[in-house]
């Protein structure tokens, strides 16, 4: 019997659709579901901003990420040639941007008449972090996207819902 289903959101198109998935699955069956969202750690502070605006960010957190894109790019010396270093983006600003991804991702369950939804924001690597969820809640079931925002790096190592989905011990249900 399906009770307790998890579902990692990025925010992506593909999560969006896996968040509505679980939302019916779990309205079907009487599941409850935890939306779970990973710091978006490997982000550059472009991609935060952008993602952050699609999901109507409050103008303190835009101007703060503004002020992020100004600061000067470090730069690290390499045989005589200067060579540019991504800054991390703060974990601070991930955290608010996740809260936005898990607001919205909360919103769609609820709308398909879920009532026990219950969210996590977690550090970590994905794959790893979901998994580790999954076991720690007890859940039936994983839902999640087939692709998120992964990078040329994802598609080089292969994507999370694949390692998920090969790793897991318990059903996954990959959403396009």
């Amino acid at each position: 019997m399906i009770t307790n289903i998890i579902v990692p959101t990025d925010g992506s198109d593909h999560a969006d659709k896996a968040c509505a998935l679980a939302g019916d699955i779990a309205s079907k069956y009487g599941a409850s579901v935890t939306i779970l969202h990973v710091l978006l750690s490997d982000f550059s502070i472009d991609q935060v901003q952008k993602l952050a605006k699609s999901l109507g960010a409050d103008k303190d957190l835009l101007k703060e990420i503004d002020r992020l894109i100004e600061l000067p790019m470090e730069t690290f010396a390499f045989g005589g040639d200067t060579v540019p270093v991504m800054i991390p983006v703060p974990p601070e600003v991930l955290t608010k941007v996740g809260e936005l991804v898990t607001a919205a991702a909360r919103k769609t369950v609820a709308e398909k008449g879920v009532d026990n939804i219950a969210v996590q924001i977690v550090g970590g690597r994905p794959a790893d972090a979901i998994i580790d969820a999954a076991d720690r809640i007890k859940a039936d079931m994983i839902v999640m996207g087939s692709r998120g925002f992964g990078n040329l790096k994802g598609l080089l190592m292969g994507s999370v819902s694949h390692k998920v989905s090969n790793q897991s011990t318990v059903t996954c249900i990959t959403v396009k």
